[in-house]
């Protein structure tokens, strides 16, 4: 497949997607949907389209609602030096020069700005009328609280200025990404570290600054979508990328959509080369809005003669980094080991290949479990339980800035990932290869594991380790069986443990419609309850991945104990109990599980 890869078609992609700013429902997405939608029709996709979805932030798509129109047409603050009117100006930001400086879903300001005090706030110090009128001065210990815009708008401020999520230190720093609530009535700034400190210093001055929002909600949030033809009657295999980002996010996500443009042309260029790279199996590309988008293609697709789901997902997020400056390395993420599947196996198999391939250059991959952070997790949900995989960089120390730049892409990268992407879609639509390379490829999967827990019971309870190397055993058995042609229901047999069924009388059941939304089970918490959880997960992010390991293993025939060890054996870690207890709580309290 390397020789059907044309690498600089691919990185002129990268770069024209990063010079939109592509928010979930703007005009800058629609922009890169134009775009994309042309190179997929050169890249030889049939029935290329973009489907436009109403964005009025109203339900639509099961617990999904739809996103808000929202485009920074101008983005301006202006701190002075003073309160008068001749007060020298300390420093200007402007977003159409300075990428991330407005905050998502700033607030318009009225028409020619707006000028205000700055109040410094800081620290564990409540929020006091000060503010009211003001311009929030916030340093990072007041901007990870997770009440403090709450705080704000209640006391009536106007915005806030932080340099809370700069990435980076002197003499490069990485304005980050702030985003507020979709209805917003505050507009935010983020800066660098040296115009924080110039914006306090000003405050406690009592100076002032001005601000200027302007904001177009006219925007509809576009999916694009093209087909690779194949037998009609056959399962499909499907492509995603994340077509959304603010500028220029190259690696998140501009290099999951030109790897999948790659991809696309490479497949189309192999089918005329030589008929017997056809495959049997359709291949569709979907080029949409993180999990909103997903959302509304599988809502659509699920309905009677919507056409049907995939038989099995490729989604490339964050696929382009350089290893050597982004210090992320290539990560395979399997499906959730609820549904035997041999394409964890397989996709490990083909990106140890592409990269025994490419070895003279650096990088190193690895497997990951099933974390659930990106909208593969869709696929994942019992309602729709398709096996997933997911290629990507997680460990990006540019991600989410300024810093997430077409420098920061690597060619070599952007090869690995198309070449793996398109191989291993060619693989499935071909229906696989043949029994004794799947049971090859099982078997030098099933030997990693097995080392993997040997390294991995090293330091943790006998108990636990002795249990997730049973379990591994079982997995090994369930995927030895499908690669000498058993069902899944057959391999599915072979991975449940002796007493599978809840033992104490009290299974768990899911009680939420369409694929698991966390976000909306939040919302139904109690405040109280909310609170605490956003704090955790605000704290440390995988405790949002435990929640969704939890509720995708609530079958109604495993009791709570044993969805915790299963987890626990899926992450391939032990769980803290206590953490694990509050976070199973606040499923059974948000009444998205029960227990019967």
């Amino acid at each position: 497949m390397l020789h059907f890869i044309r690498i600089d078609d691919v990185m002129d992609h990268v770069a024209r997607v990063s010079a939109h700013d592509r928010y979930q429902a703007s005009l800058g997405l629609e922009r890169a949907a134009g775009t994309v939608a042309e190179a997929a029709t050169a890249a030889g996709l049939e029935d290329v389209g973009v489907q436009r979805f109403a964005a009025d932030g109203r339900p639509q798509w099961w617990t999904f609602r739809a996103p808000v129109s929202w485009t920074p047409l101008s983005a301006h603050l202006t701190v002075f030096a003073g309160s008068g009117p001749g007060a020298p100006e300390v420093w200007h930001a402007d977003h159409a020069e300075q990428p991330f400086t407005v905050a998502t879903y700033s607030a318009a300001t009225p028409r020619g700005g707006t000028v205000a005090r700055l109040v410094p706030v800081g620290g564990d110090d409540p929020v006091g009328p000060a503010v009211s009128g003001a311009v929030a001065v916030v340093d990072r210990a007041a901007f990870v609280r997770g009440s403090l815009l709450r705080e704000l708008t209640a006391a009536g401020a106007l915005g806030l200025v932080t340099d809370a999520p700069c990435k980076g230190g002197e003499p490069d720093p990485h304005v980050g990404r702030i985003e507020l609530p979709p209805d917003s009535r505050l507009f935010g700034f983020s800066v660098t570290p040296a115009m924080f400190r110039a914006a306090r210093a000003a405050a406690e001055r009592g100076a002032t600054a001005r601000a200027e929002v302007t904001v177009d909600r006219t925007a509809a949030m576009p999916v694009v979508s093209g087909l690779l033809p194949g037998d009609e009657t056959a399962g499909e295999i499907w492509l995603t990328a994340h077509l959304c980002h603010p500028r220029p996010g190259s690696n998140d996500n501009a290099s999951g959509v030109a790897a999948l443009l790659g991809i696309a042309a490479a497949l189309s260029r192999a089918r005329r080369a030589d008929s017997r790279h056809g495959t049997r199996r359709p291949i569709r590309f979907f080029w949409g809005a993180e999990f909103l988008g997903n959302a509304a293609v599988l809502h659509g697709r699920s309905q009677p003669g919507g056409g049907g789901l995939p038989d099995a997902l490729i989604n490339l997020d964050m696929v382009g980094e350089d290893q050597t400056l982004c210090r992320s390395p290539f990560v395979v993420e399997r499906p959730p080991e609820t549904t035997p599947t041999l394409l964890g196996p397989l996709a490990e198999h083909v990106v140890e290949q592409v990269f025994a391939a490419t070895a003279d250059s650096p990088g190193t991959w690895s497997p990951s479990p099933f974390l659930g952070f990106s909208d593969h997790a869709l696929y994942a949900d019992p309602s729709v339980d398709r096996p997933a995989v997911q290629f990507c960089h997680p460990a990006d120390r540019f991600n989410h800035s300024a810093g997430d730049s077409p420098d920061k892409v690597s060619p070599v990268e952007m090869t690995r990932s198309t070449v793996a992407g398109a191989a291993l879609a060619h693989l499935l639509a071909s229906d696989g290869p043949d029994a004794a390379t799947r049971s090859a490829v099982v078997e030098r999967w099933y030997g990693r594991e097995r080392q993997a827990v040997s390294e991995l019971r090293r330091g943790t309870p006998d108990g636990w380790g002795s249990g997730l190397a049973e379990h591994v055993a079982r997995r090994g058995a369930a995927l030895r069986a499908l690669a000498a042609g058993a069902s899944v229901t057959e391999a599915g047999a072979l991975c449940e443990p002796d007493g599978a069924r809840a033992s104490d009388g009290r299974a768990v059941h899911r009680r939420w419609p369409g694929p698991l939304n966390l976000r909306a089970m939040l919302g139904e918490l109690p405040p109280a309850t909310r609170t605490v959880l956003t704090g955790m997960i605000a704290e440390d992010k995988h405790h949002l991945s435990v929640l969704f390991n939890l509720a995708i293993r609530a079958n109604g025939r495993r009791d709570r104990d044993r969805i915790i060890t299963e987890t626990s054996y899926g992450l391939r870690r032990p769980l803290d109990p206590d953490t694990t207890a509050r976070l199973f709580d606040a499923l059974l309290e948000s009444g998205w599980l029960t227990e019967s």
